[in-house]
């Protein structure tokens, strides 16, 4: 059935034609050299493009015409006529990268002759045959894929490539048709495909099917786009699907040889685990939310006492107001919260220019007593036990690391430092362990102990007790 095949030699290219003949229809291809540069140039300005593909087979042709005259035919030339050349809408990779390192030139901006440079094409084949043309109709009817499944004789096979552009070394820009005859049938694909590097990847098709005895031809047009990053990630996807099913299958497999029971088959443990695996993930989630929840109303609970606390504070230092015990279960709640001190041992230094007006310790004038569970301490008696006790300044703070003190205020640390005066000065015991402060309700803290010891006020034995200086005589 094959009716011609001439083969020529032009501008030292082997260029080869072939007929074909199914039934009332002859098929054509053509092949032959790249145009010449300067017929290249000379289209390019009658298309008013800039420039055209690198390497454009301007002869090459697949033609399908019917004995009575009309057809179809694919060319390079028409799928050029289908690329816009007012659009630059797709950028290489690195132009982004490459705008920023010239943001302060104005010529970097400014495109000189837009147009579509990657000669993407909606082509779908030239109409042959001028007044009896074929008439084009839309249609429900799709093309039946499984029949071109069906294992059949391919009498006539052959590809045309129309053109061909690397984009300047950034991907590759090409549309190629081919076209195959079966005893029933014929089946002619086009395709445009295009790749930018690290950007994206696009498909034009045109698909066209004719079968033997009908009088029409089924043609279809599809196009497809995706990013890169997202190919990647399917690929990544399809990659996991597909080792998941090979192992599943591969433990069936095992089980089923080795005759093992249901409930050991690997793949229903598999699943199992990955159940449990998302169930696990689910409570993590449902815990960092209750957690994030309770360290905030615990924050919140604080704050508010904190500031209960200073109050109380400031009326039992201005007022003269006798505060009650905290309990033990006070006690301890007040130390879960964190609080800086009990409101009865804690002492808000008084204003400046009152300060300044009061009368010095171990005057005549009655003591201030601040009630602290069973214990009481007398801050002037104190002063007057066991000499002239003067506190801490902000100075002496500021001297000690951060790293030492922590967050302690010389207004707990002054008040921790009178409670042991007191206590060495009314027991006239050499050392007083941290579990015995507790019990006596001090205001002890590992900060407190580190800054007064590293102000040289108290020295630590190797069991952790404290000494003080010898006092003076008051």
């Amino acid at each position: 059935m094959l009716a011609s095949l001439s083969s020529m030699m032009s501008h030292g290219f082997k260029s080869s034609k072939q007929d074909f003949t199914f039934g009332p229809w002859k098929v054509t291809t053509a092949k032959t050299h790249i145009m010449k540069s300067k017929d290249i140039e000379r289209l390019a300005e009658e298309m008013n493009m800039p420039s055209l593909p690198e390497m454009l087979f301007g002869d090459n042709v697949l033609r399908i015409q019917h004995i009575d005259g009309y057809g179809i035919e694919f060319n390079a030339i028409d799928a050029l006529k289908r690329v816009s050349n007012m659009e630059d809408t797709v950028k290489v990779a690195c132009a982004q990268e490459w705008q920023e390192s010239r943001a302060d030139s104005e010529l970097s901006k400014e495109v000189v002759k837009p147009y579509d440079w990657t000669y993407t094409t909606d082509y779908r084949g030239t109409l042959l045959g001028g007044d009896t043309q074929i008439k084009v109709a839309e249609t429900s009817e799709r093309i039946d894929m499984e029949k071109l499944k069906a294992r059949e004789r391919i009498m006539f096979f052959e590809e045309v490539l129309l053109f061909e552009d690397e984009l300047h070394d950034h991907g590759v820009s090409m549309i190629s048709v081919k076209i195959r005859v079966m005893p029933t049938s014929f089946f002619l694909l086009l395709r445009f495909f295009l790749r930018v590097d690290g950007v994206l990847i696009r498909i034009n098709d045109t698909r066209l099917y004719h079968e033997a005895g009908k009088n029409y031809m089924l043609r279809e047009f599809s196009t497809r786009e995706s990013k890169i990053e997202e190919l990647k990630f399917q690929k990544s996807e399809a990659d996991l699907d597909y080792i998941e099913k090979r192992l599943k299958l591969d433990f069936a497999n095992n089980a089923a040889e080795n005759g093992s029971a249901p409930e050991e088959n690997p793949v229903v443990l598999l699943e199992n685990l990955m159940a449990i695996k998302a169930r696990y993930t689910a409570l993590c989630s449902e815990v960092k939310e209750i957690a994030a929840a309770q360290k905030e109303s615990v924050d919140s609970i604080r704050q508010n006492l904190n500031s209960v606390m200073q109050l109380i504070q400031q009326v039992q230092q201005t007022a003269d107001v006798e505060v009650p015990p905290l309990s033990e279960l006070e006690q301890q709640a007040a130390e879960l919260l964190g609080a800086a001190g009990s409101p009865s041992t804690a002492e808000v230094a008084p204003p400046t220019a009152a300060s300044s007006q009061q009368p010095p310790p171990c005057e005549s004038e009655p003591p201030d007593t601040l009630h602290h569970g069973s214990n009481q301490f007398s801050t002037h008696q104190s002063a007057c036990a066991t000499g002239d006790f003067e506190d801490l300044s902000e100075a002496m703070l500021e001297a000690v690391p951060v790293s030492i003190r922590g967050d302690v205020t010389l207004a707990d640390l002054n008040t921790f430092y009178r409670q042991l005066q007191q206590h060495f000065s009314t027991t006239k015991s050499g050392s007083l362990s941290v579990q015995k402060m507790k019990q006596l309700n001090m205001s002890v803290s590992e900060a407190k102990l580190k800054t007064l010891q590293h102000l040289a006020l108290l020295t630590l034995d190797r069991k952790g007790c404290v000494h003080l200086p010898t006092p003076g005589p008051c």
